[in-house]
């Protein structure tokens, strides 16, 4: 037989993850040391011992997955290696202690700042127990957010994935203590001892990830990201995810009905235009309808046919009407059911506002995203995006949104990492800059440069950010590929601190393999190194685009750090409620709007010195379309 341990770190070299999945990994925890807590003589006894300890890892057994409406069912202790108790609380047809009886005994302990504690997931935490009346204080580690620092490219940071890749030990699954599909029960409902057991183990591999993860951390230098931002992050989202913002659901529904009628008249042309009736949700009628009866050319074939994707329907929008209606048709159809008609499902009717979750620990460049629902897809260039913000609006009379925003933050960066005199003259004197490359390239006077123009630089300026190359660029532009090839190499020659900075970047990644922010965050870059050449220029594209990302991610997050604590500080009632992309949005009592957001300004412009400017856009209004 194979050396399991062994076998599963091959695997993991060579990222085999189906074969790992397949990998029985005998090393179980030997669950000696965990004991249930089911009375308040026994909960107490095991709060001296906490106490005594200084120190413990912290889980939740919780009723839901959405922690604003989830009822704590359990809460686990791990004070030492493989010594770790699980309270019972509110379990069926078991004996365990109420909350009311636990908190008195658990909360002096959860809030005392001078108990060192750390758990896997430290916002989910803290959501669910300022839910339940206490504050989670003296929280210095999370074994999430370790491991997201250490490697954001990794898959995913669940608990059972990292005790296998870092602890070689299986965990308990979950569904094997309350079955799966129709049999699946509440985790309250489960036979106790199976709950106690598959609990105390998880606080148990929270314990003893920390002395493997934190080494490895602070090596790799990424204790103040982990430190610094992260984990004072957790308190900021928290508290947004806990406010929510309201939603003006009356207006959704007229929205959803206006929305209705488009769709129905967008079918009845559609049709007229193709002769036929047919179903324009069906990528399979379409294909047939497009290819087949109208005979137009076919750009791209998929396993189960023709591709009907946006790109091949742009690409027919010049040879006939039908292409360029399905696609308003997609649009207006997927904007009405992601969120029009989606958006008021998810208002929870104890507050009746709508909330967000933000993710720290998914998106490589260590960019924040949201989920149920996903703000961060909102298209804010379309009247119909514009028309969903326009439900965002304030919880209280006399109140109003306010949105700042980092003007071309990323530019800014690259300003600023280049070194490049004119891109930094540009920034410094507050140019358009955009107007300003197009009159560099094109030798115009910054006044004689056409909208055509500077559309075209503008496309440039960010097509050099995200590696675009001429094939892609000319395409953006309508223009040929060796036209695009000029423009960049004009862009390069007028810009040449920027051309030194790609390359000495690059140059770096494919020796160190992997990248840092200005902060210090790292993102692993293998791909560089790859001998297949379209994995390499991914490597290639990230290498650049990561570090400028990843420091824009950074300078938000510390923005939104320094907004709380100024806020907090000030005594104006106005908070923040949501983060898309480079934008804060607040909302305050209108007297309070001029010094919040002086405040608000200030917090964002000196979250990083740089060598040029961070400058913020503002705005107001009664929602958070025309606040925008």
């Amino acid at each position: 037989p194979p050396d399991e341990v062994a076998l599963d770190e091959f695997f993991e070299r060579l990222d085999f993850q189906s074969l790992r999945q397949d990998l029985p990994v005998t090393n179980r925890l030997d669950e000696a040391g965990y004991e249930g807590i089911e009375d308040v003589k026994d909960l107490e006894a095991l709060a001296q011992r906490l106490q005594a300890a200084g120190r413990f890892a912290l889980g939740l057994e919780v009723s839901e997955p959405d922690p604003r409406r989830s009822e704590l069912v359990g809460m686990s202790f791990a004070w030492s290696e493989g010594i770790a108790a699980y309270v019972a609380l509110e379990h069926q047809n078991a004996k365990s202690v109420t909350w009311e009886e636990a908190r008195p005994v658990l909360g002096p302990i959860l809030s005392d700042s001078s108990l060192v504690k750390w758990a896997q997931d430290v916002k989910h935490a803290r959501l669910v127990l300022d839910r339940h009346g206490v504050e989670l204080a003296g929280v210095d580690f999370d074994t999430m957010l370790a491991s997201y620092v250490l490697d954001p490219s990794r898959g995913g940071h669940s608990l059972p994935g990292l005790a296998r890749d870092r602890l070689h030990l299986a965990t308990t699954p979950r569904e094997e203590i309350t079955g799966k599909g129709r049999s699946r029960i509440p985790i309250s409902q489960a036979p106790l001892a199976d709950v106690v057991r598959y609990a105390a183990e998880a606080a148990d591999v929270v314990f003893r990830l920390r002395p493997v993860l934190e080494p490895e951390v602070d090596a790799a230098e990424l204790g103040p990201i982990l430190r610094d931002i992260e984990l004072p992050l957790t308190r900021v989202l928290e508290r947004m995810e806990a406010t929510g913002v309201r939603l003006d659901v009356e207006y959704l529904a007229k929205l959803s009905g206006r929305m209705e009628e488009e769709l129905e008249a967008l079918t009845r042309k559609t049709w007229a235009a193709a002769g036929q009736e047919f179903n324009l949700g069906s990528p399979k009628q379409v294909a047939e309808l497009l290819f087949e009866t109208l005979g137009l050319r076919t750009r791209r074939r998929t396993k189960t046919g023709y591709s009907t994707d946006s790109d091949v329907l742009n690409d027919l929008r010049e040879d006939h009407e039908v292409p360029g209606l399905i696609l308003r048709y997609r649009e207006v159809s997927k904007l009405k059911s992601t969120y029009v008609d989606a958006l008021p499902a998810l208002v929870n009717p104890e507050t009746g506002r709508l909330h967000t979750s933000f993710n720290q620990a998914v998106a490589a460049t260590g960019r924040l995203s949201s989920s149920d629902p996903n703000l961060q897809n909102v298209p804010i260039r379309t009247p119909e995006g514009r028309g969903i913000r326009k439900a965002f609006v304030p919880g209280e009379e006399g109140w109003v949104i306010v949105s700042c925003d980092y003007s071309q933050i990323e530019l800014r960066i690259l300003a600023h990492m280049a070194q490049d005199e004119p891109l930094l003259e540009a920034f410094r004197q507050d140019l358009d800059v955009h107007r300003a490359t197009a009159a560099l390239m094109f030798d115009l006077a910054p006044e004689e440069v056409t909208a055509r123009q500077r559309g075209e630089a503008k496309t440039i300026n960010y097509a050099v950010l995200y590696g675009m190359g001429a094939v892609n660029l000319g395409r953006s532009l309508g223009i040929s590929t060796r036209e695009a090839s000029r423009f960049i190499e004009s862009y390069f020659d007028r810009y040449p601190g920027v051309r030194n900075f790609i390359d000495r970047t690059q140059e770096a990644a494919r020796e160190e393999l992997f990248v840092e922010t200005l902060a210090g965050r790292r993102r692993p870059v293998p791909e560089i190194a790859s001998p297949d050449h379209r994995t390499r220029a991914f490597g290639e594209r990230i290498a650049v685009n990561t570090p400028i990302q990843g420091t824009a991610a950074d300078i938000m997050k510390l923005a939104m750090i320094g907004v709380r604590d100024a806020l907090d500080g000030s005594g104006l009632r106005g908070h923040m409620l949501l983060t898309v992309h480079d934008e804060i949005v607040l909302e305050c009592p209108e007297d309070e709007r001029p010094a919040l957001t002086e405040l608000v300004i200030d917090r964002m412009a000196h979250a990083m010195e740089l060598s040029v400017p961070l400058k913020v856009d503002t705005g107001y209004g009664p929602d958070w379309s025309q606040a925008h």
